[in-house]
């Protein structure tokens, strides 16, 4: 909050939008009210290795959803976990649940039902 600054929520929201609109930071209030990114590297490393992995062709155990990214575009929740399973451990604070309306909000994926998504850039 901006209550050491002297500013009420509504000043606060305000300049949200404002930085925002500037593209000094990356404000989804609508959809994330309680998240705001001043960096975007956490944002950029997992999309790009959301992208990457529909490149690669893994070990047998995980082959079957990489494929189905390869070739369909689908992929869901849980294939986010073997993807970013290290950035668990490091407790990073972008949620999968906030990454995932991220990509919505930005049009690159859409939820296409039964907790699958679709991202046609591959």
């Amino acid at each position: 909050t901006g209550e050491i600054l002297g500013m009420g929520r509504s000043d606060v929201n305000e300049a949200l939008k404002y930085f925002d609109k500037v593209g000094l930071l990356l404000h989804y209030p609508d959809d994330v009210p309680d998240l705001v990114f001043t960096k975007m590297d956490s944002l950029i490393s997992r999309l790009s290795r959301l992208i990457t992995a529909s490149f690669i062709t893994p070990g047998r155990c995980v082959i079957a959803p990489y494929k189905r990214l390869r070739e369909k575009g689908l992929f869901n929740k849980s294939f986010l976990r073997t993807i970013f399973e290290d950035r668990y451990e490091s407790r990073e604070e972008l949620s999968d649940d906030e990454f995932l309306k991220i990509l919505e909000c930005l049009k690159i994926s859409v939820l296409v039902g039964d907790g699958d998504y679709f991202l046609p850039s591959v």
